[in-house]
């Protein structure tokens, strides 16, 4: 994030307007959560265990869950559309 990271504080902050927000839903895990993880995680299968292992759960998630990942990491965006999953960057606070 460029030394952008919220504090703790703005990140509580953040995520306490996304539930007062009508178009943001939270979802439970899908039970087809494991075979899409697993399929995220293979063109990575050849790389050290890192921050991708979380970066890939939520993009196997959000294909389960058949949902839109938002994301402010630049990264896992380009990933996302990498691997052809739908994301987007919200604009920051």
């Amino acid at each position: 994030m460029s030394g952008q990271a919220f504090t703790l504080n703005k990140a509580w902050q953040a995520y306490e307007r996304w539930l007062e927000d009508p178009i943001v839903e939270f979802y439970s895990e899908p039970w087809t959560i494991d075979a899409e993880f697993r399929r995220t995680t293979q063109p990575l299968g050849s790389r050290r265990a890192s921050k991708w292992i979380g970066d890939c759960w939520l993009l196997a998630f959000a294909h389960s869950a058949q949902v839109r990942l938002a994301t402010y990491d630049r990264a896992l965006y380009d990933f996302a559309h990498k691997q052809g999953n739908q994301a987007v960057m919200p604009i920051a606070p």
